[in-house]
């Protein structure tokens, strides 16, 4: 028999070997580990609140459930964040997802909550059966694809030397224009000290004025992306790449059942969309994963978003996922704001 309870620390093990046993297919399959802790990603997110479903003594479905402030028309708003939905192999079309949405929703009216957002591969159409029809609650709808642009590590130095770019520390200066740039979105979580005390922050001035800040943080002490298959035309690529890494200066990338050593871009804060700026920026972003050793430096965009169509076109490798929005209070007028706007995801949680 299978029954259902909130998971604390002692599940860690437990929510570790669910995590490793539950992949993402693709033209890259991948495994998210979680070494050595699986709750600490989840407090990046927010307040977080974990669902596990066991049979006898062992774990075989989670789902995540993390409190965000973000927002909305450039005002603030509650937000819930679904995350780690998985049911072990063994234990699918049993009932249990649906029993962990089930969950999920009772929390949500606890909470009087009206906004609830996920993240899916794009292709991925397991989380439809799951969060579609429901008596309970409106709909999810998909509010546009984020496309996450892997930029390879390089020692090359970028050509043109008009910015200069300082380590700084998260001041209230800081802070003040990462908001006031992420106010612009839809969906972007309000930031605090708190949010980006474990990253490094970079800023760009002209005349003591900032015209950027770049925020990279490193979570491979707290997730850990294992590649489990590529195509053959991806692993062909990848070896050529390998073999001439140290001629071009560029990161050695990963192997089949190797981890994906990465950095991400939190933020990128502009005063302007200057492309020149952008790429200086990207390319002192792959310099650091150069330095460190890493494969990649990650950066991801929507559909929607001014950004897209700035980012340089240095060799990249994407991935595409599709936001869901759900209005448990049918905020119509908000939802087309969402879907018109530019939404943005911090994708270091993901």
């Amino acid at each position: 028999m299978v029954y259902y309870r909130l998971a604390d620390f002692k599940d860690n093990k437990q929510l570790l070997e669910l995590t490793k046993s539950v992949g993402m297919p693709g033209k890259m399959a991948l495994r998210i580990d979680r070494h050595p802790d699986f709750f600490k990603l989840n407090n990046l997110r927010g307040e977080s609140k974990v669902y596990v479903a066991i049979e006898g003594t062992k774990i075989v479905g989670s789902i995540c459930i993390s409190d965000q402030i973000v927002f909305i028309d450039k005002k603030r708003y509650p937000l819930y964040y679904i995350s780690d939905f998985k049911v072990a192999l063994t234990h699918r079309n049993l009932g249990i997802g649906l029993q962990l949405t089930n969950m999920i929703v009772e929390y949500l009216e606890t909470q009087n909550a009206d906004f609830a957002f996920l993240n899916v591969s794009k292709g991925n159409k397991r989380p439809f059966v799951f969060f579609s029809e429901r008596d309970h609650y409106r709909d999810f709808q998909n509010i546009g694809t984020f496309t996450t642009f892997q930029y390879i590590g390089s020692n090359r130095k970028p050509s043109n030397n008009k910015y200069k770019i300082e380590l700084t520390k998260g001041t209230s200066e800081v802070i003040g224009f990462l908001n006031n740039y992420y106010s612009k979105y839809e969906l972007a979580v309000v930031i605090t000290k708190d949010k980006i005390k474990d990253s490094e922050l970079y800023v760009v001035r002209e005349e003591h004025e900032i015209l950027a800040v770049m925020c990279i943080i490193d979570t491979m002490h707290m997730k850990q992306n294992v590649v489990l298959k590529m195509s053959w035309y991806l692993k062909g690529i990848i070896s050529i790449i390998n073999v001439f890494c140290k001629l071009f200066k560029l990161s050695k990338l990963p192997k089949e059942n190797e981890p994906i050593k990465m950095l991400y871009v939190k933020y990128l804060a502009l005063k302007k969309y200057d492309k020149t700026l952008i790429s200086t920026l990207i390319s002192f972003a792959k310099q650091e994963a150069y330095n460190e050793s890493y494969s990649f430096v990650s950066i991801s965009v929507h559909e929607n978003d001014i950004l897209l169509k700035k980012l340089p076109k240095f060799i990249r490798f994407t991935f595409q996922s599709v936001g869901m929005l759900a209005s448990m209070k049918d905020s119509k007028e908000l939802i087309k704001i969402i879907k018109e706007g530019m939404p943005y995801r911090d994708y270091s949680t993901v």
